[in-house]
């Protein structure tokens, strides 16, 4: 049987502090791209999820998840919306290295046109 690639959305909704959902949205999407077929992934922080993407969080928790991601050469597959930066009081120059910027419309479009959609 042939699998065709699909486009995998995850949205990461939550602060990374107190929760493990931020690594479980990690793990999901590492297991989506590990395996044989070559699925696209796109990772959403939206909402308090862009308190993950900022310089200086402890990422310790999941820097082994990120670390595979960068072997694999996965390459910009993290957004933050652009929207939840400025409700949240954040400037894109805050941001950590390797997230993307995009509007709620284009990551609305990218949801959309996805085979899956998973929040955490």
């Amino acid at each position: 049987m042939i699998s065709l690639p699909k486009k995998v959305f995850i949205s990461i909704l939550r602060s990374p502090v107190g929760t493990s959902y931020y690594t479980e949205g990690l793990r999901l999407a590492l297991g989506v791209l590990g395996g044989t077929d070559d699925h696209e992934v796109t990772i959403a922080h939206v909402g308090k999820g862009v308190l993950c993407a900022l310089k200086g969080v402890d990422r310790s928790y999941a820097e082994g998840f990120l670390e595979l991601f960068q072997k694999d050469g996965a390459g910009n597959l993290f957004y933050v919306e652009r929207e939840s930066l400025a409700e949240e009081g954040i400037s894109e120059s805050e941001l950590a290295e390797g997230f993307g910027v995009a509007s709620r419309d284009e990551l609305r479009e990218k949801m959309l046109s996805s085979d899956a959609v998973f929040s955490f």
